[in-house]
């Protein structure tokens, strides 16, 4: 192991950082005092970590929501459009960068005003997920923008910095699609300035089951080929070391500003920039002492982002290649492995040590051919932006342009190929609970271990390696035992609910979706595609692994979207359906991939009941032999509505599930006489004024009503009359809009626990 006093400070430092940031500052300090007994640098470290996170740890952000107002500001990034939305930064004076949506087309740079809503960048609306405010703020996004109606526009101004990049990025992109067809020429963009554009599923899905998504986002690996070919020319120039190495610093800021100046970008051309000073000093470019003074340099310019996961990533990614490539370089050429095959395959190995556990803990997945993919795509990468750069380069002389469109048109069909072919391997996409973080913590001090006895016993560093792999798989896969519990998921206008059983046994109640208005770029439901964001990781990430009972209450696209996703992901014992005739694309989608996974299917009607083996039961209450008709909304009325009981050791707790019955329905079960009470009510249709009747909430008389509701929903859902009525009955009403996720914990002793993922009022 190399000598690196700087490791320590450096963790002091980061330390310090977190401290403050989770209101550890006083605590934290003290332990500083203390620590002077001991190592004096590593206290002054932590203590100018607090004081760094004090001074800018906390950047401005949007906290409060406007009234929808005109404003005036600069489109300064990429337009992207997505599900028929276009998204884009847009730059206002008085409150930073926003993330802007609209229906109408914007170019990049042009200046507009428009007649807008402005809102806070959500924390986490749903257990498990990361914060969308954290990873704004890693854009470098201060708030959200939702624009009604552009009013003016005028064209990019010349004189603005800030427009320069995106500008030249959407030349460049211009070029580059008309050199080349897609998906080549959107991966080119991506290799060479992150563009996320509109790349098909399949291909999607073949880069992140090979573990090579990273090369769609500009950071390390594009820098670093940038580095590489500046170095190249100054050394065929002859320049100096010296010179070569901080001549090289402000091309790699540049490049970097270039393609968008984003968290990653930045804290790799930071990094970069520490180790080419070390090379200009006489010093290893990579080694402890520079990732630890790279550390510190990232941390003190954003140390917000000192907790994200692309700061591990991308630290743990050149930790494992500072410990690991040079001892495995070296046992490759004693068995007179040819250099750039050696150096290829330390690199990717090391990488893969360093990364893997906190991409399945990502992605939900592990990638088993991930080294071997890498050791391809990777080199693959760097002369594909070495031919791009040509190509753009060579614009104005339109022949030579074109056999450099064709070079790289070449190599991105091996790459594409390359990823497709090993993606289709037998075990190619291993799905995963993410490990708890832990489980992380033990794998990276193993790995550590790991490096210290690397050379003097390869077996025993390999064991460890091996074991530590191990250790995080089984972690991932041991969940303690969990209360029965009722999670409302917040999937926006839609209902997605999920109930855990003591024994662990799922069911899903609905699945999440939107209503159905058009189809994406790649041909599937927008409610599909919108369900499959929220429903599916939050059961990735609860570590729910099969489905014993998926409820479709009625077959709109708010309730079954997540369906088509759910079946192709997750063994499903059992669809309860409404058996309604519905023409909608996710309903189709859903009932088709239930019978190409064999998932039976069985059309309810009152009086049917499922139960476990752990005191859950769920009784079909509608809908009848005798459906409902001429209501002005059948599908809706003839929806399933479910009673759920948990009987706990010292009491019964139950839950009326409406769907999106109404009016009709709710007189048809008073009529039937029916015992409707519950503790807890999931109100009908949203919160509808066209359901929950006066009447009929007094029959149930929940103590907690329920509302699964988007906001700012076009339907005015919960209406005030509803949510009266409720209030009235003296139930306290919590609504998904306000409150994100609702969850209910039931402990067999009885009684129950409430919380939702926000704070929230009636």
């Amino acid at each position: 192991m190399q000598r690196a006093p700087l490791v320590v400070p450096a963790a002091a430092f980061l330390l310090g950082i977190i401290a403050q940031a989770h209101g550890l500052s006083a605590a934290f300090g003290l332990l500083c005092a203390a620590a002077t007994l001991v190592r004096r640098d590593a206290a002054l470290a932590a203590a100018l970590g607090l004081l760094v996170a004090g001074i800018h740890g906390h950047p401005r952000v949007v906290e409060r929501e406007s009234h929808t107002a005109r404003y005036a500001g600069t489109v300064v990034g990429d337009v992207r459009s997505e599900d028929g939305l276009i998204t884009f930064p847009l730059a206002i004076e008085r409150f930073g960068t926003l993330r802007a949506s609209s229906r109408e087309v914007v170019r990049a740079g042009q200046r507009i005003e428009v007649r807008a809503r402005i809102s806070p960048i959500d924390e986490a609306r749903n257990p498990y997920e990361p914060s969308p405010r954290s990873l704004a703020i890693d854009e470098g996004v201060t708030g959200q923008i939702t624009i009604s109606r552009v009013l003016g526009r005028a064209p990019p101004d010349p004189s603005d910095p800030r427009v320069w990049p995106a500008v030249a990025r959407e030349r460049a992109s211009r070029i580059v699609r008309a050199a080349l067809p897609e998906p080549a020429a959107t991966v080119l963009a991506g290799a060479l300035w992150g563009e996320r554009g509109t790349l098909p599923q399949d291909v999607r899905d073949d880069f992140q089951a090979t573990g090579t998504v990273h090369v769609l986002v500009t950071a390390g690996l594009h820098l670093g080929v940038i580095a590489a070919l500046v170095g190249a020319f100054f050394a065929v120039l002859g320049v100096p070391r010296i010179a070569a190495a901080l001549g090289t610093i402000p091309i790699v800021y540049g490049y970097a500003w270039l393609s968008g100046w984003h968290l990653p970008s930045q804290r790799a051309a930071a990094m970069i920039a520490v180790a080419l000073l070390a090379r200009a000093c006489g010093a290893r470019a990579f080694s402890l002492n520079t990732l630890a003074l790279a550390a510190i340099v990232v941390a003190a310019c954003w140390p917000v982002a000192v907790e994200s996961i692309s700061f591990a990533l991308s630290f743990s990614c050149v930790g494992a290649i500072v410990l690991f490539a040079q001892p495995i370089l070296e046992w490759f050429e004693q068995r007179r492995v040819p250099g750039p095959i050696a150096e290829t395959l330390a690199l990717t190995i090391s990488t893969q040590i360093g990364v893997w556990p906190l991409t399945a803990a990502v992605f939900f997945s592990i990638a088993p051919y991930a080294m071997a993919a890498n050791a391809i795509v990777v080199p693959l990468v760097g002369a594909i932006m070495t031919v791009g750069i040509a190509t753009l380069a060579a614009h104005p002389v339109a022949t030579l342009a074109g056999v450099f469109a064709r070079w790289d048109l070449w190599l991105l069909a091996v790459l594409l190929q390359t990823t497709h072919v090993i993606a289709a391997l037998p075990g190619a996409r291993l799905t995963m609970t993410p490990p708890p973080l832990w489980s992380i913590v033990a794998y990276d001090s193993a790995i550590i271990g790991a490096a210290i006895a690397l050379r003097s016993s390869p077996a025993r560093a390999a064991l460890l390696v091996a074991g530590a792999c191990a250790g995080v798989v089984v972690a991932a896969n041991v969940r303690p035992a969990q209360p029965f519990s009722i999670t409302v998921l917040d999937v926006g206008q839609g209902d997605g609910i999920v109930v855990r059983t003591p024994h662990g046994r799922t069911i899903l109640i609905d699945t999440g979706g939107r209503l159905e208005r058009g189809a994406t770029i790649d041909g599937r439901s927008p409610a599909e595609r919108s369900a499959e964001r929220i429903v599916i990781p939050f059961l990735r990430r609860a570590g729910v692994t099969s489905i014993d009972l998926m409820v479709l209450t009625h077959p709109h696209g708010d309730h079954v979207g997540g369906c088509f996703g759910i079946i192709t992901n997750f063994p499903v014992g059992l669809i309860f359906d409404s058996g309604q005739t519905y023409s909608g694309r996710a309903y189709a989608d859903c009932r088709r991939a239930a019978a190409d996974h064999h998932v039976p299917v069985q059309i309810v009607r009152r009086g049917v009941r499922w139960s476990t083996d752990d005191s859950v039961s769920i009784d079909i209450l509608a809908p009848t032999n005798a459906p409902l008709t001429d209501t002005g909304d059948d599908v809706n009325e003839n929806s399933i509505v479910a009673r759920l009981r948990y009987a706990g050791s010292d009491s019964t707790f139950s839950v009326l599930l409406m769907g999106d019955a109404g009016l009709a329905r709710e007189a048809e079960l008073l009529k039937s006489g029916i015992d409707l009470r519950a503790d807890i009510l999931k109100v009908g249709h949203h919160g509808s004024r066209f359901a929950s009747t006066p009447p009929f909430i007094a029959a149930v008389h929940p103590a907690v009503a329920l509302v699964s509701v988007g906001r700012h929903n076009l339907f005015g859902h919960p209406s005030p009359e509803t949510v009266e009525t409720l209030l009235r009955n003296g139930s306290q009403v919590d609504r998904t809009d306000r409150c994100g996720a609702i969850v209910v914990r039931v402990p067999a002793s009885g009684g129950r626990r409430i919380s939702t993922m926000l704070h929230c009022t009636q």
